[in-house]
């Protein structure tokens, strides 16, 4: 069974930090490895969630938290492909109101803009949507529809 990766950057306990997006989109997370994980098994993939912790976070590199990557050797995906590269979403950084550093300063939270919508929780559909193309990509087939639409394989 070929391994799916999906890296998820999230506050360790010992940071002291606060994002309620982050544990929003971790609760997210494993409901779709829970739902998925199965269907995903019969095409012969086998889904592998890592929450890969920061112990020290600063205004410098709170960017990173929250952000999301799929990697796949085993199934042709070599680097690791964030999830705004998959979907063609942008990134930016705005105020969050459940976000807070170790000392109780608030901190400006990665945010995805994507199909007009603005998200910091990252929801199931913009989750499922980027997994969807990663596996439809590592399968070499897109079907009859067109890259304008998916820009999971990352051809074009």
């Amino acid at each position: 069974m070929s391994k799916l990766i999906i890296r998820h950057f999230t506050p360790a306990a010992d940071s002291g930090v606060r994002c309620i997006p982050c544990e929003e989109t971790s609760a997210y997370l494993q409901s779709m490895m829970e739902n998925l994980a199965p269907k995903l098994a019969n095409l012969d993939i086998q889904l592998v969630l890592q929450s890969l912790e920061m112990h020290e976070i600063t205004q410098v590199n709170c960017g990173k938290l929250n952000a999301i990557s799929f990697f796949g050797p085993e199934l042709g995906i070599e680097m690791e492909r964030p999830l705004e590269e998959i979907l063609s979403a942008a990134i930016s950084f705005e105020s969050c109101e459940g976000c807070s550093l170790a000392d109780g300063s608030p901190f400006a939270m990665r945010t995805i803009k994507t199909d007009g919508a603005s998200f910091q929780t990252l929801p199931p559909g913009v989750l499922s949507d980027a997994l969807i193309r990663v596996v439809f990509s590592s399968m070499s087939s897109c079907g009859s529809g067109s890259c304008a639409s998916c820009a999971g394989c990352g051809e074009h």
